[in-house]
C-alpha cells in the first residue's frame, strides 16, 4: 500500500488496519496530524505508553529519517517515536510552522496559557474560528515553578499540539512576567518568540506618595543631573494634545509631577533598555522578538499621565515596544468578570488606546483578561481590534469542570485540598475570595457540583491553588482524568475560549478559510 503518494493521506481505515499489524496498544488517532514529506508518512497518535509520533515508509528512507525511535520492518515500515526534547527539534526542522515566531504583524492575539500542556489543541480549535492569532506557550517563571515545568517543555507541548491539530497560520510563545535579565536568557534559550518584561520590582512606589518639599530633595540625590535637565526638558511647558473620534485629550505636566515620575521610573526605564539592547544584540536590529512591558502587578492604576511619560521616556532612549500591559482602573481579579464602573473604565481605555496609537501603535495588553466578558465589547470597540488578551487561568477552572463532570469524587477531594492550601496560595494573588459564600460542598450531589464554576469564590479557590493541587498526591488523577476524557476537555475549552473572542468583537472567518 502506497502510504506516502504526493498529495494523498490514507485513510483512517488503512492506517487503522496497518498498524493493527504492530505490537502498540493504539487507543487513539489524530486524523489531522497526519502529511506526507520526502516520501515518508507522518502522524501522531495515542498509546498506552502516552503520544507518540509514527513514521512510515520503505526502511530506506526511514533510516534516513532524523527522528529517534523504535522501527518495526515491515512493507511498509513503522517508526514509533516519543515526543523527547531531540524529537521536538526534529518536528521543528521538518514543519516550521510547530516553531513560535514573532506575531508583530497580527493586529488582535490572544495569549491562551496552557499550565498543564494539555489545553492547546481546544484552543486552537477555537483561535481558527477567528481572524487572531494565539500565544499558546504562554507561562511565567512562577506559574512554571507551581507546575513543576520548564520553557522547553511548555514550548514543546505547544508544538506537538500544533502539529497534532495542523495549525499552520504562525503561533507565539511568551516568557511571562520577567523581572531581570538572566530570567530573559532563560526564556529565549527555550525559544520563546515574546518577552514581557515586568516592572513591577524596579519601580519605586514612594515616589507618588512622598510630600512635596521632599521630591525635590530626593530628585537631586538619585538622579544624575545630566538625565535630570534632559528629562525636565522633554515634559516641563509642552502640551501634549491626542485626538480621536470620542474626544481629544490634553495633558500637561507640572515640574513636581515629572520629578515623581522620574523618581517612580528611572530604574525600570534603565533596566527596559538594557533587556531592549540585549534583544537587539541577541536577534539583529529589528528583533524577532516581541516585547512587552507589563506595569499591571502594582499597588495602583495607571494614569493616563504615567502612560505617557513612560512613552517618552521610551523614546527618547530608544526603547521599541510592541505592547503594554497598564493596571487599568477597576479590578481584573483572576477568572472572574470585570469588577468596577464599566463607564469609568471606558473612558479611561480610551485615553490609552489615544496615547498608543501616537506612540508606536503598540497593543494595549490586557493581563488577567479571562472571563472579564461584561468590558470585552467596550475593549474590543474601542482598540478597533488592536489588542492583546492574556488567559491562563481560566483553562486550568475548564479542567477543574471537566473532572466535577467525569469524575465527581476526585473533585471533592481537589476542593478540599484548595481549602487547606487557600491560605496559602493567597498570600500570592489579589483577590477578594469569600469561602463563607460557597455554598457546602457535603450538601451538593454530584450533578450539582460543575455549577460551583459558574460562582466566583468557588472560581477564584480552586483557580488560585491549582499550584498546590498539582503538587500534591492527586497529580496523576487529575492529569489521568484529562487525558482520558482529551476531546470532551477539548470541547470545553473551544467553547469557552470562543465565548472570549465573540465577547471581544474578533473577526470571525468564513467557513472555507476556518
Amino acid at each position: 500500500m502506497a502510504f506516502a503518494e504526493p498529495n494523498r493521506i490514507p485513510s483512517f481505515e488503512e492506517i487503522l488496519k496497518y498498524l493493527q499489524a504492530f505490537p502498540i496498544s493504539l487507543q487513539k488517532f489524530y486524523p489531522r496530524s497526519f502529511s506526507s514529506m520526502n516520501g515518508l508518512l507522518y502522524g501522531m497518535i495515542r498509546t498506552g505508553q502516552g503520544k507518540k509520533l509514527i513514521v512510515i515508509g520503505e526502511k530506506e528512507l526511514l533510516f534516513k529519517d532524523s527522528f529517534i525511535g523504535k522501527t518495526f520492518h515491515h512493507s511498509p515500515s513503522l517508526k514509533v517515536c516519543d515526543l523527547s526534547p531531540e524529537n521536538t527539534l526534529s518536528l521543528m526542522e521538518l514543519f516550521p510552522f510547530t516553531r513560535p515566531v514573532s506575531l508583530l504583524n497580527y493586529p488582535a492575539t490572544i495569549g491562551t496559557g496552557d499550565r498543564l500542556g494539555l489545553a492547546t489543541s481546544g484552543h486552537i480549535r477555537a483561535v481558527r474560528k477567528f481572524r487572531v492569532r494565539p500565544v499558546l506557550a504562554q507561562q511565567s517563571i512562577r506559574e512554571n515553578g507551581q507546575t513543576g515545568r520548564n520553557y522547553k517543555e511548555v514550548i514543546a507541548d505547544a508544538a506537538w499540539s500544533v502539529f497534532q491539530e495542523s495549525y499552520q497560520e504562525g503561533y507565539g510563545a511568551d516568557g511571562d512576567h520577567l523581572k531581570s535579565l538572566d530570567e530573559v536568557k532563560l526564556a529565549l534559550d527555550a525559544g520563546v518568540s515574546m518577552i514581557t518584561l515586568d516592572l513591577s520590582e524596579k519601580l519605586n512606589f514612594e515616589a507618588f506618595s512622598l510630600p512635596g518639599e521632599v521630591v525635590g530633595k530626593r530628585f537631586k540625590e538619585e538622579i544624575d543631573p545630566g538625565d535630570a535637565d534632559v528629562l525636565l526638558h522633554l515634559f516641563l511647558d509642552k502640551e501634549f494634545r491626542f485626538s480621536g473620534s470620542r474626544g481629544d485629550l490634553s495633558i500637561r505636566f507640572s515640574e513636581e509631577e515629572v520629578k515623581r515620575h522620574v523618581l517612580l521610573f528611572h530604574r525600570a526605564i534603565d533596566f527596559s533598555e538594557e533587556v531592549h539592547q540585549f534583544l537587539i544584540l541577541r536577534t539583529g536590529r529589528k528583533p524577532l522578538i516581541d516585547f512587552e512591558i507589563s506595569i499591571d502587578e502594582i499597588p495602583f492604576p495607571t494614569s493616563p499621565e504615567t502612560h505617557l511619560f513612560l512613552m517618552i521616556a521610551f523614546r527618547h532612549r530608544g526603547v521599541r515596544i510592541d505592547s503594554l500591559a497598564p493596571r487599568f482602573i477597576g479590578e481584573f481579579q483572576k477568572g472572574i468578570d470585570y469588577r468596577g464602573e464599566a463607564a469609568a473604565f471606558r473612558g479611561q481605555f480610551y485615553r490609552h488606546v489615544l496615547i498608543a496609537q501616537h506612540y508606536g501603535n503598540y497593543k494595549l495588553s490586557i493581563h488577567s483578561g479571562s472571563d472579564k466578558f461584561s468590558i470585552f465589547p467596550v475593549i474590543g470597540e474601542i482598540s478597533q481590534g488592536k489588542i492583546h488578551l492574556k488567559t491562563a487561568g481560566t483553562s486550568w477552572l475548564e479542567a477543574v469542570r471537566l473532572i466535577t463532570l467525569k469524575d465527581p469524587s476526585l473533585y471533592r477531594e481537589m476542593y478540599q485540598e484548595a481549602l487547606s492550601s487557600f491560605g496559602e496560595a493567597s498570600k500570592h494573588y489579589q483577590v477578594t475570595t469569600d469561602l463563607s459564600r460557597i455554598p457546602p460542598i457535603k450538601g451538593l450531589t454530584d450533578s450539582e457540583l460543575s455549577s460551583l464554576l459558574d460562582q466566583e469564590n468557588a472560581r477564584q479557590l480552586l483557580h488560585i491553588t491549582y499550584g498546590f493541587l498539582l503538587k500534591s498526591e492527586l497529580r496523576d488523577r487529575i492529569f489521568k482524568t484529562l487525558i482520558h476524557y482529551e476531546e470532551d476537555y477539548a470541547s470545553l475549552l473551544e467553547n469557552h475560549i470562543e465565548k472570549h473572542l465573540e465577547y471581544l468583537g474578533a473577526e470571525r472567518r468564513d467557513h472555507s478559510s476556518a
